[in-house]
């Protein structure tokens, strides 16, 4: 049952990101592409088994007419949202005349929007010749393609596509309101992207713990069960072990990273070797050519926002990888924030819901949540934010029911639902001035020739 859930969300997703791509290309956005490369590595990285597959262009432009690539591999993507054979035909073009068949053995082309029923073949081998196979039954892809080959895959390996899927629809959504047409009518066009600021540095120190030794007092003293093993887990035991919850920190490469200094962080320090403490700048690591020291920072980022939203019981949630409002008392079945827009509004993020069949027992509890993806762009870093929501049992472990729970409340919700979302969350965001990192409000886009009061709506609920 769960496994066709799954199944049924990623056809729902999938068929909303096909739609709003063929909306955005209507509209003469052609290149929304741009900013769908990024956003659908981690699914091809999963579908093709390519560890290594990143941007060939991000930080210059050395593969004109491909988009991504795993030169160990040797495996490349064109990302297109245009079908016809024509498009087809100049790609491969470009990819012979530069000669990239010398660091690439396969191509593929990746249609944003459905692909044509059938291609030319012997077109394209007018133009690959013999210098370069290239099928176009199966190396044009599109979305139905790769629905198809998630079939195949474990239902975990499917959720986390299904979640990929998901960033990519809040992707669009703030592509398409940064790049909103000026109008006539007052309104303020909100994007879901929050700028954010961070400590210049970043504190690096070689961890010295063993593994066993941790494991085996963990086991002792904290009753730990777990049979997991790896690094990430040992770290958070050998914390606990230090009397510390502490989790604004990523592990690389047998080096620990966090913002703060080593010196003022006792549990920390205890898990480090003193003597290989550096500083760097956080530029180096979210500019750096190597994409995992990006990936690092990212991670960096996402775990030292849990540590603030910690004390105003905002929770992580490991398995949807998503934050969500929990209670703030045991004894609490309401939890309600107020927010200010154009006026001062209230917000319920927390609540118990009691079964039907049998009023006054608990059926779940229901939290406001969302996830965060980071993206460098307008020379910045952003913050794009997606609401959801989380069903739990007993406000820490999701309910079994909660998939079914998340689409049928889904349905439920029109776009300004989903925008008054975003916004309440990036304004409780935004309060929190005090913390390492800090979010700005969200960018919004007004029409140059208004100049009466704009129309901005706030909804209670």
């Amino acid at each position: 049952m769960d496994v066709l859930n799954v199944e049924n969300e990623l056809r729902e997703v999938v068929a909303r990101v096909v739609t709003q791509v063929e909306l955005a290309s209507k509209q003469g956005r052609l290149d929304i592409n741009l900013a769908m490369e990024d956003a659908f590595i981690p699914i091809l990285k999963e579908l093709f088994h390519l560890p290594k597959l990143h941007n060939l262009n991000a930080k210059q432009k050395n593969y004109p007419g491909i988009d991504l690539g795993d030169e160990y591999d040797r495996v490349a993507f064109q990302v297109t949202a245009t079908t016809d054979l024509e498009k087809v035909k100049k790609t491969l073009s470009i990819f012979i005349d530069k000669d990239y068949q010398s660091n690439f053995d396969e191509l593929f082309i990746l249609m944003l929007v459905g692909k044509q029923k059938s291609y030319s073949q012997q077109a394209i081998d007018k133009i690959t010749g013999p210098t370069f196979s290239f099928n176009a039954k199966t190396q044009i892809i599109d979305c139905g393609d790769i629905l198809s080959k998630l079939t195949d895959l474990r239902v975990t390996a499917q959720r986390r596509i299904l979640h990929e899927f998901k960033l990519i629809l809040g992707e669009i959504d703030g592509y398409l309101a940064l790049r909103e047409p000026k109008t006539d009518v007052p309104v303020v066009f909100t994007s879901n992207l929050a700028p954010i600021n961070f400590p210049p540095k970043v504190f690096i120190a070689e961890t010295t713990i063993n593994k066993k030794d941790v494991l085996s007092r963990a086991k002792k003293e904290l009753e730990y069960k777990g049979r997991k093993s790896d690094m990430l887990m040992c770290i958070r035991l050998a914390l606990q072990l230090e009397g510390s919850r502490f989790v604004g920190w990523a592990f690389h490469d047998g080096k620990i990273f966090t913002f703060d200094d080593f010196e003022a962080n006792t549990a920390l320090k205890s898990l480090i070797d003193v003597g290989t403490i550096e500083e760097v700048g956080s530029d180096e690591l979210y500019n750096s050519e190597y994409v995992e020291y990006e990936n690092v920072f990212k991670s960096l980022l996402q775990g030292q926002i849990r540590e603030q939203l910690l004390p105003h019981n905002v929770n992580f949630d490991m398995y949807e990888k998503q934050f969500y409002f929990n209670r703030e008392s045991e004894k609490q079945t309401h939890r309600k924030e107020t927010w200010k827009g154009m006026k001062t509004a209230h917000r319920t993020v927390f609540e118990r819901v009691d079964s039907k069949k049998e009023p006054g027992s608990l059926a779940h509890y229901k939290h406001l949540s969302f996830k965060l993806r980071f993206i460098y762009t307008m020379g910045h870093y952003h913050a794009l934010i997606v609401p959801s929501w989380l069903y739990t049992y007993n406000s820490f472990r999701r309910s079994r029911f909660h998939d079914k729970l998340v689409t049928k409340q889904k349905k439920l919700e029109n776009n300004q639902a989903v925008r008054n979302l975003t916004r309440f969350i990036a304004f409780y965001l935004s309060q929190m001035t005090d913390q390492e990192v800090k979010f700005g409000s969200l960018i919004q886009l007004v029409p140059e020739n208004i100049t009466e009061d704009v129309v901005d709506i706030d909804e209670e609920e």
